[in-house]
This record gives C-alpha cells, sequence and structure tokens, in this order.
C-alpha cells in the first residue's frame, strides 16, 4: 500500500489547552503562541492507495465556508478548503474515495464527511471507526455535548447504512491495515497501524508506521504530561503512551501527528532525561 500525508485544512487552537497541565513558560519553548496564545495546528490526514481501492484517514474539519463566520474567526480556518486541493494534486477526487478511516469522530477528523445540505461529500465511501466511537457518538450521553456536537451526530444518522464499526477483536480492515484501540482523547479512539507501507517521500522502506489520533497530536507531546486538556480521560492517554511509545521507539515505528504544523511523522527513541525525543522527522516529501 502507498501512504501519502495530505493536509486537509489549516487552522490554530489555545496553547494551553492544547498543552493541558503543562506551563506555559515550558510549551512556549517548543512551539510559539500568537497573540491570542494560539498555536498554528494542521488537520493532517492520509491518502492510502491499494492495489484496488483508495481511501483516507480522517478527514479533517470541513469546508471552512460551512462554519458560521464567529467560529470560524474563532479557529482561525482558511479561507479555502485545502482538501479538495491537496487531493487534485494527488490525482484524485473525492469520487475516487472508497473507504475512510476515522481515527475519532472530533469536528476536525471527521467533519468533511456531510454538506450542509446533508449531501455525501464522498459519495462513494465506506467509513470505518471502532465500535467504541460509534457508540459514544449515537449513544445520546449528555458529557459528551462538546465532543460530539449535533452536526457530528446528525452526520451519523444520515450516512448510517455507510458507517462500520470495527470490534477490537478483529481489528484488521484491510490487508496490512489495523485499528487498534487507543482511548484517552476518546474512549472509542482508534490509533490506525501500518504494515510495511510505501511512504511517499521516503526512500526507505518502512516496517511499520502509526498514526495515533490526538494521543500524541505533535511531536511536541511525547512526554506523559504534554496532553491536551480536550482528553477525555487523561490517564488513559498517558496509559496509552506508556504502552505504545516504547514499543514505537524500539521497533522503529513511523510517528504520524494529527495536527503538527511542521512535520507528518517522526521516528523517535527514549531519552533518560525527556522520556522520548524525536530523531528525524518526516515531511511527506523527498
Amino acid at each position: 500500500m502507498k501512504i501519502t500525508p495530505l493536509v486537509a485544512n489549516t487552522f490554530a487552537s489555545d496553547g494551553g489547552a492544547m498543552f493541558g497541565l503543562v506551563p506555559k513558560m515550558l510549551w512556549k519553548k517548543k512551539v510559539t503562541p500568537d497573540d491570542m496564545n494560539c498555536i498554528a495546528q494542521r488537520a493532517n490526514v492520509l491518502l492510502i492507495e491499494t492495489e484496488d481501492k483508495v481511501g483516507l484517514v480522517d478527514t479533517g474539519c470541513g469546508n471552512p465556508s460551512w462554519y458560521p463566520e464567529r467560529e470560524r474567526a474563532h479557529h482561525q480556518l482558511e479561507d479555502s478548503w485545502l482538501l479538495p486541493t491537496s487531493l487534485e494534486q494527488a490525482g484524485k477526487t473525492f469520487d475516487d474515495i472508497d473507504f475512510i478511516l476515522l481515527s475519532h469522530a472530533h469536528w476536525d477528523h471527521a467533519g468533511g464527511l456531510l454538506t450542509p445540505e446533508e449531501a455525501p461529500v464522498f459519495p462513494n465511501a465506506e467509513i470505518f471507526l471502532r465500535s467504541k466511537e460509534v457508540e459514544c457518538v449515537t449513544g445520546g450521553d449528555p458529557l459528551l455535548y462538546k465532543s460530539y456536537p449535533k452536526n457530528i451526530q446528525r452526520t451519523f444518522e444520515v450516512l448510517g447504512e455507510r458507517i462500520f464499526s470495527v470490534p477490537d477483536d478483529e481489528p484488521e480492515v484491510l490487508d496490512g491495515i489495523y485499528l487498534l484501540p487507543a482511548p484517552g482523547h476518546t474512549e472509542g479512539q482508534a490509533a490506525i497501524f501500518f504494515v510495511e507501507p510505501e511512504l511517499a517521500g521516503c526512500m526507505d522502506s518502512v516496517k511499520s508506521a502509526l498514526f495515533a489520533g490526538d494521543n500524541c497530536p505533535t511531536q511536541h507531546h511525547l512526554r506523559m504530561v504534554f496532553q491536551t486538556a480536550y482528553d477525555t480521560y487523561p490517564l488513559k492517554t498517558r496509559a496509552w503512551k506508556r504502552e505504545w511509545l516504547p514499543r514505537i521507539a524500539s521497533d522503529n515505528t513511523l510517528l504520524l501527528f494529527t495536527h503538527d504544523a511542521d512535520a507528518f511523522g517522526a521516528w523517535i527513541e527514549a531519552d533518560e532525561r525527556k522520556e522520548f525525543v524525536v530523531t528525524e522527522t518526516y515531511l511527506g516529501t523527498p
């Protein structure tokens, strides 16, 4: 399979929210906030090409024009939608997409599935995500109203027949592609694991790659306590990192980032003082 990282959207989030309990004096050494205390982010998605199918991992925020002006300004969304342009540069259109794998169903990962007129953006795509995440979106828990607002819930209602729940005991959705449990940011979040992918812009062969969802959204979130305030279950985020980051480092797995504004991924190694550090970034280009 071939993996090509794409930018679906650019936006900004409050720096304090993106680093949770970490004091600003520490996180601002890693990324510089603007005058509003916001940091630049991307909605990074993956174009997947197999022998007979074309798919995406996540869809980003959707068309910025779909959002109210106030919300668009708050998130500093770009003027024009980047995803169709990114796909076009890769020789694809929305109609070419056969499947979509969602890490989770927050607005900046599943926001591009349905137009305001409730038309499917990807008319030929089947959508896969962990069973637990489907339960979280459709279960009606009032405590999750901010995580899964009405437009996301409506997306799942309209596209219901196209949405497939992936059980944890059968995580392989396509040959060499697995949706693995990664609770923390959301209870049903998936980390998408790839076996021996061909990576765009990477000359060397890669044994494995992992799209980690928002448990590790950027290269600056490798330390256990560097996590977002948006995490529904913060201790589970740290538990996931404690289990998976040593594996990623020891196996030389490429860690792919959902929101890093500078790199699509990185190879990491353990460090006695900093827990884990980046040894090489993956930019998606030669």
